[in-house]
């Protein structure tokens, strides 16, 4: 195992916004404090009693069944039933303990990181062979050499360790059990049984990971058996070391990083190319922090912090330190800042001299040609969303008249405009012009030309105290195959912990903005 080396081609010099930060976007202050106790509120029972009710539906196999690519793992659902089940009481507490508990094996045996627990019968079984006939199965050494080697990378990096349990387990060291799970449709899980008091003095919380007890092809016909211990292990271990920091997190931020993690150790088995079918780069009108249970979104959005990785390569122990920097934004164990997601992301972007609206711009415009903007987008077929409108424009018809899109937030919408009859001649120019929101609302415009031969060139459109702005460019179609205009909303506001669905359980203040986009033909 080794930290993901970065191949093929870098961000291309032609792209003239420059990548991060774009032009007049510079960096804001610190985000706003969350909502303090905001996520400690308590919860109502019939919050829990879903919990159960989704964790066991998981588990019994008869949660929905959605198109596309499958989940992965069970965290989050038993993650929220952990949180929650001190809400619950009698017969459904007793089965939040059941759900909860750690699986039951005969055999256990521990390196110097972590400690790993195994059956020799039954259906949980691992495969019996023993070449070195050490008492230990092969299969539990792979695991081990593994996941070990998964914990010191991490630890490596600088992050924190996962948070010791005390005796349960045996001792205080981090717990991985091997289980077949493959017979529920999981890959493995991670999840904590600490008790967890509401409110918490701290959100910070101890884990135990169950990984599957083979990885048969039978039911992982997906990538090699050792290939799906790597990026399960790398993906769940994370979850371990998200939870020493804050187990109350929000859901979208977790899996998003562990899936950008798993990743950055075993970058050739590209596991998590499946989810970009969901990502920002095929639904860019979709929120960044969108969450949905199953193999949703959340797992897709791996992507952005890719594209600040390879934008932001500073490194420590082989891992790029702006992610990390973000969780220690939001750790919540005591002592700790403890931003909400988002907040984290937007803090830890400052502190490095980068806007959230300057990073999220700049990544919604590497979107439309990420073959070129991704070190691996050409290799990996990186998707491109079509336009969400085709505009051709001729010299009997120069003015497209205003488009408009109502935009989420952290989100993005392009009008193509296409050169049409009678213009060839390289003295065509097309003149666009936006009216958007006030700028402080923080929206903003990408043109991007595609040329017949060349890169793409790519230019923030500068924009007034109210909005407005314009930007003439080549529109020839001896040179140019169209044009393309991208509308952002980089608005990164909440009303937080009202239940919603987006960033601190919250609701977006800054969803249904209208943009305007009108292009003209000149010369």
């Amino acid at each position: 195992m080794a930290p993901r080396t970065r191949r093929g081609r870098a961000l291309v010099a032609a792209i003239t916004v420059p990548l991060i930060i774009a032009a007049g976007l510079t960096a804001t202050g610190p985000a706003s404090a969350a909502d303090p106790g905001g996520k400690s509120a308590p919860p109502r029972a019939a919050e829990a009693r879903a919990a159960l009710a989704d964790a066991q539906a998981l588990l019994d196999g008869h949660a929905p069944v959605t198109d596309g690519p499958s989940s992965r793992d069970a965290t989050m659902t038993l993650l929220r039933l952990a949180q929650l089940r001190s809400s619950l009481t009698g017969a459904d507490r007793a089965a939040a303990a059941r759900i909860l508990a750690r699986p039951g094996t005969t055999h256990a045996a521990c390196s110097a990181s972590n400690c790993y627990h195994w059956s020799s019968s039954g259906g949980d079984a691992v495969p019996s062979t023993d070449n070195d006939a050490d008492g230990i199965p092969d299969y539990v050494e792979q695991v081990a050499a593994t996941v070990d080697g998964v914990r010191n990378t991490y630890l490596g990096a600088g992050y924190r360790a996962p948070k010791p349990d005390g005796s349960v387990g045996g001792n205080s060291q981090t717990d991985i059990y091997l289980a077949d799970v493959g017979s529920d449709g999981l890959y493995g899980y991670c999840t904590s049984d600490e008790s967890i008091p509401n409110p918490p003095p701290a959100y910070d919380a101890w884990a135990f990971c169950v990984l599957d007890n083979d990885y048969s092809a039978s039911q992982f016909p997906t990538n090699t058996p050792l290939e799906n211990l790597q990026v399960t292990a790398a993906h769940e271990y994370f979850h371990a070391v998200q939870f020493a920091y804050d187990a109350f997190e929000d859901s979208w931020f977790m899996e998003a990083t562990a899936t950008w993690a798993e990743d950055e150790l075993f970058d050739d088995v590209n596991d998590n190319l499946q989810y970009l079918v969901d990502s920002p780069l095929a639904k860019p009108g979709q929120p960044l922090d969108t969450f949905s249970s199953g193999a949703g979104p959340q797992y897709g959005e791996w992507i952005y912090f890719r594209f600040l990785t390879e934008n932001m390569p500073a490194s420590d122990g082989g891992l790029p330190t702006i992610i990390r920097g973000m969780w220690e934004r939001a750790d919540g164990a005591a002592g700790g800042p403890d931003d909400y997601s988002m907040q984290a992301v937007q803090n830890a972007l400052a502190d490095r001299g980068v806007s959230m609206t300057g990073a999220f711009t700049s990544f919604a415009a590497a979107n439309r040609v990420p073959a070129l903007s991704y070190s691996e987008g050409a290799a990996n077929d990186y998707p491109t969303a079509p336009p969400d409108g085709i505009f051709k424009l001729s010299t009997s018809k120069k003015d497209s008249g205003w488009k408009y899109a109502k935009l989420l937030h952290l989100a993005a919408a392009t009008a193509r405009f296409v050169p049409g009859s009678g213009l060839s001649a390289a003295k065509w120019k097309l003149k666009v012009s936006v009216d958007l929101p006030p700028k402080n609302t923080n929206t903003t415009a990408v043109v991007t030309v595609v040329k017949k031969s060349g890169d793409p060139q790519q230019v923030v459109i500068p924009l007034s105290g109210s909005g407005n702005g314009s930007r003439k460019v080549a529109f020839g179609s001896s040179g140019v195959r169209y044009v393309e205009v991208t509308l952002v909303n980089a608005g990164a506001r909440y009303n937080c912990w009202n239940g919603g669905d987006y960033s601190c359980h919250g609701s977006s203040l800054d969803d249904g903005r209208k943009l305007q986009v009108r292009a003209q033909v000149t010369t």
